[in-house]
């Protein structure tokens, strides 16, 4: 396969990074990031960092309907404590 070259700008702290990790690996610093590339173009995944944002915020008026879910589970439960979870 032909391969094009690209360039990029890194922090510094961050190519010393990829340098030990590379060097961890036993691979270049090209082949790690290449195998970096490869395994995000290859997660399939469709959520949008703005929907796992949201899906992360905190939700008022639902906590609270959780919460108090929780309580009556909490006091109707056949054993004495919940199991950790």
């Amino acid at each position: 396969m032909p391969k094009s070259t690209t360039s990029i700008r890194l922090p510094d702290d961050l190519i010393e990074a990829l340098d030990r990790r590379a060097e961890l690996l036993g691979l270049s610093r090209s082949q790690l990031i290449i195998r970096a590339v490869e395994k995000t173009i290859a997660d399939r995944s469709e959520w949008s960092p703005k929907f796992l944002e949201a899906i992360s915020a905190p939700h008022g008026k639902l906590d609270l309907a959780v919460d108090e879910l929780m309580d009556v589970i909490s006091t109707h439960r056949s054993r004495s404590e919940a199991p950790d979870l």
